[in-house]
């Protein structure tokens, strides 16, 4: 019998998942979890200790990282397109956090923008803009109907009068964060308060490394178990009782993680402040639908709920779970 010939499927989307997210046709990755030669980082949290031949983002971003002083990374300012070899490229400002950034890849006549977390508005860094594009990529860390934040000014008040109130009571104000970055714009909000507050080592090391690159961070105190306002890694709730021992403490989950009772309870928290760096369910869905993007792909946690609401245009793109916080740096 005669052997039937092999046949090769096509490639016909324009990114695929492995381990990362691939932009077909180009040597560009974006927030990928292995090394590869040519990196794009949407923003400080979104990857770990991946070393990468060349990382591509802004100069916030890499300084957090501690990859801005190397000279082996391209630094790129939002809105300044550039090329490697004959895709075009810029970075836009997603409102996540400090130097986070959106990537749009222009190539073959085919836009497709790599957005990572996108934001309400920028914290410590820049307000988020949009650009259209034929093929969207975005993470979906909050996306089922539940999540509401309400006006992230609203949470910082509430913050700030919880490190207060616990502080005439004679208490540590813990204030639990899910990154660094979140971390750095509750300590820059407490400051403008007159609050200063002590940090976890992964909060104090980016907002030291931010000061060294002249770039805006908080002072932040290290931690230790003196009274005052301290801020601490979700993840590493678990090392807060030898860090504080016997002090009397209050414990704030800040957080979209707010809105989700077993979150708030699994934290041992207080009170739950509902002020996320990120876009909310209806935020998010407003920022899909203003790229007027005809395919979608989502990451997250929530991608799933998003991608149901969105329908037929969008698909799960890679593992549903976001990437372990705070993998940048050791505590």
């Amino acid at each position: 019998m005669a052997r039937r010939p092999r046949t090769t499927t096509p490639v016909n989307e324009p990114v695929t998942w492995r381990d990362g997210i691939h932009v077909t046709g180009t040597a560009i990755w974006c927030d990928a979890r292995r090394s590869r030669d040519v990196c794009f980082v949407s923003a400080a949290d979104r990857i770990g200790r991946v070393g990468h031949g060349q990382l591509i983002a802004t100069a916030a971003t890499l300084a957090q990282l501690g990859a801005l002083a190397t000279g082996a990374h391209l630094s790129v300012p939002y809105r300044r397109p550039f090329t490697l070899g004959t895709v075009r490229l810029e970075l836009i400002p997603t409102g996540h956090a400090l130097g986070a950034a959106a990537l749009l890849i222009e190539d073959a006549g085919q836009r497709v923008l790599c957005a990572g977390v996108v934001g309400a508005n920028g914290g410590l860094g820049e307000l988020p803009e949009l650009r259209s594009c034929d093929t969207l990529v975005v993470a979906a860390p909050y996306g089922r109907p539940e999540h509401r934040f309400g006006p992230r000014d609203e949470a910082g008040d509430q913050v700030v009068a919880f490190a207060r109130a616990t502080a005439e009571a004679g208490a540590a104000a813990v204030l639990l964060v899910t990154s660094a970055a979140k971390g750095l714009d509750v300590g820059a909000r407490l400051a403008a308060d007159g609050l200063e507050a002590a940090a976890h080592r992964s909060i104090v090391l980016a907002a030291q490394r931010l000061h060294a690159a002249a770039l805006p961070a908080p002072t932040l105190r290290k931690a230790g178990p003196r009274p005052g306002p301290l801020l601490w890694p979700l993840a590493e709730l678990g090392r807060l009782e030898s860090l504080l021992g016997a002090v009397p403490r209050r414990i704030a989950l800040v957080s979209g993680q707010a809105v989700e009772p077993s979150a708030v309870r699994e934290a041992g928290a207080d009170v739950a402040i509902a002020w996320s760096n990120t876009a909310d369910r209806a935020e998010l869905l407003a920022y899909i639908h203003g790229s007027g993007a005809r395919r979608v792909y989502l990451t997250g946690r929530c991608a799933e709920a998003v991608a149901a609401e969105l329908g037929d245009r969008a698909r799960v793109l890679g593992p549903p779970r976001q990437m372990p916080l705070f993998a940048a740096a050791a505590p």
